[in-house]
This record gives structure tokens, sequence and C-alpha cells, in this order.
């Protein structure tokens, strides 16, 4: 039986709230984060009897109490700092605490044998994930009702399940296109995807990424129960886009719908057994975490990164790495985010040619984490050097990477009191961001003039 947790207990005493108040914060600031829950002053009673709730439920109890309370709270204190080793999830009695990795298991009760109120199966619980997904109409049908505009992805299939020949014999007739199989095209779609939201930013993207979604899932999104099964690569293929997607919202500064649309991307990947797309979701929560200067929410999610990040390529285990070490230096870690960033340099360099381009980092990327990172740390001259060598490997066609490495320059050199590089660094952003349209951009541009405070 766990021990009471005493040190929570002091805290919520020292706050002045009841158990219920504390818990309709808990459910605000998680809506705030776009997870769902519904925890309850039984919920409460139970953590103080020693369960723990899923990651990242502690990270957001920590930012709670530290604004109630005007002083740093970490996980320590609230004695959760093992919640991502091993939780007690969010079963207890009426509560109903479904966060982003709980979607893929919602709390609903199983009877066992008989097969009443037994929980949905997979093709039900992406359904429904996908229809909460902000922007998405469920219930919307193309005009006419007819078969309306097929995407790659919906193109008739030889059989059930059967991928396209590609033997010999089988090869297109001259001027035609080869044909692909469906596990290429949806590939070729997620590249594509990705190459333009690295580009264009999101005002050119989440158009057309929800026009692609609507279309491709449209059965999932219309039908019932398990009518029309969705594949685990075809729940996979929908993890992928729906987290491209809120990359363009966040671009778009649309940041409570990102938020939102991560934690369906991260259970939809669950939901699919693709760690390597959880793991990439759940590194973004972080981000947005720390952008929201959150950090103790930002551990709690990398954390969760950091357990899946063994089963996936090492590309992602680098960036999840790297994470972890920009939390650890928000957090004032020194120690900490330095091995982090070791450890980031090791996955790197055990890459190797990764045949699927959603889980592939260029090296350039790296370096300017590395530049946050050491930026973090006061190492200002290696940030300089960092961000240098990102700028040296980037292609020319990478307009908005390169234009948010010069923000980030005007970051350090504003960080360092030098005024007068910072503000030509912005002037040139500002000039390569009237290309590429990026709202966010643009935002980090204004935060960062004369007499905005550095962050």
């Amino acid at each position: 039986m766990p021990a009471a947790n005493h040190l929570l207990h002091r805290l919520i005493r020292e706050t002045g709230w009841t158990y219920e108040a504390l818990a309709r914060r808990l459910n605000t600031s998680a809506q705030a984060a776009g997870l769902t829950t519904g925890y309850d002053r039984t919920s409460v009673a139970h953590w103080l009897r020693g369960s723990t709730p899923r990651d990242p439920v502690p990270g957001l109890l920590c930012e709670i109490l530290a604004a109630r309370l005007d002083r740093p709270v970490g996980p320590a204190d609230i004695g959760m700092h093992q919640a991502g080793l091993h939780h007690a999830g969010a079963h207890h009695g009426t509560a109903s605490g479904r966060t982003a990795s709980d979607r893929a298991a919602p709390d609903r009760p199983d009877t066992g044998p008989s097969g009443r109120d037994q929980a949905p199966g997979p093709h039900a619980l992406a359904a429904e994930l996908l229809a909460t997904v902000p922007g998405l109409h469920p219930h919307r049908r193309p005009r006419g009702g007819g078969e309306g505009h097929r995407v790659p992805e919906q193109r008739e299939r030889a059989g059930a399940g059967a991928e396209v020949e590609t033997g010999p014999g089988a090869g297109p007739e001259p001027g035609q296109v080869p044909a692909l199989s469906h596990t290429a095209l949806r590939r070729a779609a997620e590249s594509f995807f990705t190459g333009q939201v690295d580009a264009l930013g999101g005002d050119a993207t989440a158009p057309v990424l929800l026009a692609y979604l609507q279309s491709t899932f449209r059965t999932a999104l219309t039908a019932t129960g398990d009518q029309g099964s969705l594949s685990a690569l075809e729940i996979g293929h929908a993890a992928r886009t729906v987290l491209l997607l809120a990359r363009s919202y966040a671009d778009q500064c649309s940041f409570a719908e990102a938020r939102r649309t991560l934690s369906r991307a991260a259970s939809l990947a669950e939901l699919a057994g693709e760690p390597s797309t959880r793991a990439i979701a759940l590194r973004m929560l972080s981000q947005d975490a720390l952008d929201q200067n959150q950090p103790a929410v930002a551990l709690s999610y990398v954390r969760q990164a950091l357990e899946i990040a063994p089963r996936a390529p090492d590309a992602v285990r680098a960036f999840v790495a790297a994470q972890a070490a920009q939390v650890h230096a928000a957090l004032g870690d020194r120690a900490q985010a330095l091995a982090w960033l070791d450890a980031a340099d090791g996955a790197q360099g055990a890459a190797a040619g990764e045949p699927d381009p959603f889980h592939t980092y260029r090296p350039a990327a790296l370096e300017f984490k590395r530049a946050v990172v050491l930026g973090l740390l006061g190492d200002h001259a290696a940030a300089h050097a960092a961000l240098d060598a990102s700028l040296a490997s980037r292609p020319a066609q990478q307009e908005r990477a390169i234009m948010l490495t010069h923000v980030e320059r005007a970051r350090l050199y504003r960080m360092g009191g030098r005024e007068r590089e910072a503000a030509a660094e912005l002037r040139y952003a500002e000039a390569l961001n009237r290309g590429v349209n990026s709202p966010r951009a643009a935002r980090e541009i204004e935060l960062l003039r004369p007499g905005a405070r550095p962050r």
C-alpha cells in the first residue's frame, strides 16, 4: 500500500484551498494545455493517500501551487518526483482524469467477458480522437453527397488490404506515372507536408492539412462503431498528419489549438503502436510548456518521451535528449543539461540513413537546439558557434529555418546586452520573413524589440 503523501498535503493546506478548489483549478489548467480531465476532491484525496496521476499532471500541479505560493514548486516538493517511472493511473472513484497518453485508454468501466460496457476498439478510439482535432468537422460530407475529391490515399485498392504490384511486368505504360503502394503514398504525403511546414509555415499549410485529413479519414469521421475499421498503418498516418497540423497551428500562434492537436497526435500514435511519432509529439508538448514558462510541465512531458525513446530511431532519441537538455537548462541544472547534450550527440552520431523521412532530423536542427541550451546556460560564445554551424549546413531554400536562426541569434545578443547586434539580426530576420510570412516568427521578432524583456 503506498505511503501517504504528507508533502502534498502540507502545500495544499498552505494554499488555503479545498480539495475541490484545487481539482477545479487543475482541470482548467489541463484544458488550457490541451488535455481532457475530470478531477474532483476524490481524486485529490487519492493522491494524498499515496497514488500518483500520470504525467504531465504532476507538472501541472507544481505550476498551480507555485503560482499560488509565489515560489518554485517541483515534483519532489509534492512527493511526485517518480511520476514518470510509476503511476497509479487516473481511475480513482468518480474521477475521469484523461491526459494525452490516457486518451488511448479512456476511463470507462470494463466489465470483462460479458462484453457489456467494454472499452471501444482501436477504430472507435481513433475516430473519437480525430473528431476532436481542432478544425476538423466530423459530420461534414463533400457537396453533392458523392465521392468528392479523392486524395492519393483514397485510390481504389486492388483487393482488401492489397498493395499495388511492383514486380517485373507490373511497370507503367510509357508516359504513365509509376504506381505506388498505399504505404508509399502515405509516406510521400507526409514528406510533402513536412517540407511544406518547414518552408512555408502554418498559414500556407494548415488549410491544406485540414482538407487532406477531412477527405482521407472521411469514413472514420462519419461512421459509427467499428464500421470501416482503420488499420494500424492508417492510424499511424493520421497521427503523423495531425502532428504536422499541430506544427502549423503553432506557427500561426494558435497555441491552444496546437496543444490540443499535439495531445491527439500522441494518443493516435499510441493506438497505432508508433513510439517514434508519440515521442516526437511529447517532445513538442514539452517545448510548448517551456514556451509558456511552465518548466515543471515541460519536465513531465519530456520524461514520458524519454521512457518511449529507446524504441525510437537514433535521430528521434537525439532530439528527445536535446529537449531534456533544454528543460534542465531552463531549470538551472547545468550538469544535467550538458549530460543530455552529450547523449544527444551520441544518438545523432549513431544515426544511420533513416528510410523514413518523418523520423529524420538534419544536423543543422540539432546545432540550433544546442545553441538554445548553451544560451540558457550563459555560454554565449559557444552558443553563437553552434548557430554558425547550423547556418552553414542549412540549404538556401530553408528560408524559414534560416530566418528563425537569426531570430535566435538576436535573442542571444540581447541576453548578452549587445543591443546593436541584436537590432541588426532582427532587421535581417524581418526582411527574410517578408517572403516566409510566419506569424510565429513575426511574434518572436516583436517580443525581441528594444524594451521587451528577453526570455
